[in-house]
């Protein structure tokens, strides 16, 4: 099976994911709903293109929620068929951490080639900070019982 054939949901399928994923991704705040994002579209292929280990649970879950209402379908699967449940939760929070808008609302640019010297001077033993730290001495707050 490639890769392509193992990624592909129907358009039923993908009206029932974009469905489900907005009950476990609701709109809060500045962030979108998983929908307004499009988790149901190219970025849930691309979820299982990686994750190809979760395709049946998720297709099982899907199909629990055929007919239903997503609220109840989703409070279902998370009682009764905790496989599929977290298939579709993996599916849905993948998809929607993959998408560029949400990336760009979050501030994180993404996975970065961040250059590394082992030999140079960190820049906390020279611009003060340390200094500071040590001037201040210890501090101590007993955790509260």
């Amino acid at each position: 099976m490639s890769v392509t054939a193992a990624a592909s949901l129907s358009p039923e399928q993908r009206s029932l994911f974009r469905a489900l994923a907005d009950v476990l991704i609701p709109a809060y705040g500045k962030m979108p709903a998983a929908s307004a994002v499009g988790v149901h579209e190219a970025l849930v292929d691309e979820v299982l293109k990686h994750r190809a280990d979760i395709r049946d649970d998720l297709l099982r879950a899907l199909q629990a929620a055929k007919g239903r209402d997503p609220t109840e379908a989703a409070n279902d699967l998370l009682r009764n068929d905790e496989a599929a449940f977290n298939a579709l939760g993996l599916a849905a929070s993948g998809a929607y951490y993959m998408s560029p808008k949400v990336r760009e609302l979050l501030l994180y640019p993404g996975q970065e080639d961040v250059k590394y010297d082992p030999y140079e001077t960190p820049s906390y033993l020279v611009d003060g900070t340390i200094e500071r730290v040590i001037a201040r001495g210890r501090v101590y707050r007993p955790t509260p019982r």
